[in-house]
């Protein structure tokens, strides 16, 4: 066999070869690969795995317990405020996340703003100028190289993830050092340091 591949800068998930060359059920591979590319908070019930794969309750539930086995998936129940009792899902990329260390606490939403009382507020005289907003940049229409340099960046740098309307926007910039004869290499590094 001959891999073609094809470099993804977005929409993609990670899974590690020991999950997806597991023995056992291409039902229970599936299912771990489609739970590991949704978002935090998704449903991940029997009910809502069933919307979306053909398979029916018994091997969707077989194959979570299958994953829970493996230490791929812990379920905890939890009892609300309410006095009401759910259950959290937490998926481990690499199996054996049920070690004495707890998972990591679900995302909080972000707290708002405080709005700036009266006396905070800038004066009324200074007149901000309209800014209008520049039209989004087609990820499209960006040169294709340009956008490749920019998502490569994560790799030197975990913190520069760029959202494909940034690497849209900054792709034009890098296009002229490219067409200057400035390196991937040496953008990345100017880039970086």
């Amino acid at each position: 066999m001959i891999h073609v591949r094809t470099r993804l800068t977005a929409d993609f998930t990670v899974i590690s070869n020991a999950l997806a060359q597991r023995r056992g059920s291409a039902v229970t591979i599936g299912v771990a690969a489609y739970i590991l590319s949704l978002p935090d908070g998704s449903p991940v019930s029997i009910a809502a795995l069933c919307e979306h794969f053909t398979e029916g309750e018994i091997l969707i539930s077989r194959a979570l317990r299958e994953l829970e086995a493996a230490g791929y998936l812990e379920r905890r129940r939890e009892r609300l405020s309410t006095g009401q009792i759910r259950t959290r899902t937490y998926f481990y990329d690499v199996p054996g996340g049920t070690s004495d260390d707890e998972p990591p606490e679900p995302p909080k939403p972000p707290r708002p703003r405080k709005q700036p009382t009266a006396a905070e507020a800038p004066p009324a005289s200074a007149a901000v100028p309209d800014e209008t907003a520049e039209p989004p940049v087609p990820l499209a229409d960006a040169d294709p190289q340009a956008v490749a340099v920019l998502a490569a960046l994560r790799r030197v740098d975990p913190r520069l993830v760029l959202s494909g309307q940034e690497a849209a926007r900054l792709a034009p910039a890098v296009a002229q050092w490219l067409a200057a004869g400035v390196g991937a290499a040496q953008i990345t590094g100017l880039l970086t340091t």
